[in-house]
């Protein structure tokens, strides 16, 4: 009898031990297509130790998309990021496949949708380096109400925004991104029903180089002044008077001298 209470307790023991482990994972429920899908979870599980978090397509039947293993951090969290570019809108899970897990919520459902139809861009998709992107367009449904726009570079970096931006009676909204080099740009957009889409602008030019002004290269020519002083007989004056005038005007001067002297002499 005392077997059968020992072995009954060892069970008990052991299963508890497995359903000591959780994994609990929290996504959205709803997403836009192209905007990352960022899974958080928490554990029992040691620190360091890595955990599989899957996304699934889900039809008739599951079919794995993307997997990547993360690894518990030093507060029990962990957190997957799975890129949604370029995925077929419907229903996705997110799962971390485990046995033995108790009564963790290790799976969620989540219906990807696709809304960059809705915003039409109407600034030009390559612009030249001026220091300033302009972005301009229509957001359909967004009528006097407003869009938040973020703009990334080719690294990920941030260079303007979030910022909220208003829309007109027909969705219309403008925005000037300053900007100081050439390249790619990501301008991401989102309203009050999530996010909508992304477009990028591509700068061209080269940083630093700017086109001297006409006049600065005017500015070393001979500038001839028609401005007359008002006490000043209004003479014309020649263009650019010849070197050779002054000197064959000087000669006549003096020979007509010379023979008025002649001639008073006789």
């Amino acid at each position: 009898m005392k077997k059968i209470v020992l072995l009954v307790l060892g069970l008990l023991f052991l299963s508890g031990g497995v359903s000591a482990y959780q994994v609990n994972i929290n996504a959205p429920d709803s997403l836009t297509v192209g905007k990352p899908l960022i899974v958080t979870g928490t554990t029992t599980f040691g620190v360091g130790t890595p955990i599989d978090v899957v996304l699934y397509y889900q039809l008739t039947t599951s079919t794995e998309i993307q997997r990547e293993i993360v690894y518990v951090q030093s507060d029990k969290t962990f957190k997957a990021i799975f890129d949604t570019t370029g995925l077929d809108t419907g229903t996705y899970k997110v799962e971390v496949p485990a046995n033995g897990l108790g009564d963790s919520i290790n799976m969620r459902v989540i219906q990807l949708v696709d809304r960059d139809n809705e915003i039409f861009l109407a600034s030009p998709v390559s612009q030249n380096l001026t220091g300033t992107i302009y972005i301009a367009g229509n957001i359909k449904g967004d009528e006097n109400s407003g869009v938040q726009i973020e703009v990334t570079d080719s690294d990920g970096l941030l260079v303007f925004g979030p910022q909220y931006v208003n829309t007109n009676t027909a969705g219309d909204f403008v925005a000037d991104v300053p900007v100081s080099q050439p390249g790619d740009y990501y301008a991401s957009f989102t309203d009050a029903q999530g996010f909508i889409g992304t477009r990028t602008i591509s700068v061209v030019g080269q940083p630093g180089l700017t086109l001297s002004p006409v006049a600065t290269h005017m500015a070393a020519l001979p500038v001839i002044s028609t401005r007359v002083a008002a006490n000043e007989p209004q003479t014309a004056t020649p263009a650019q008077p010849s070197p050779v005038l002054p000197a064959v005007s000087a000669a006549a001067v003096c020979l007509a001298v010379a023979l008025a002297g002649i001639r008073k002499t006789h």
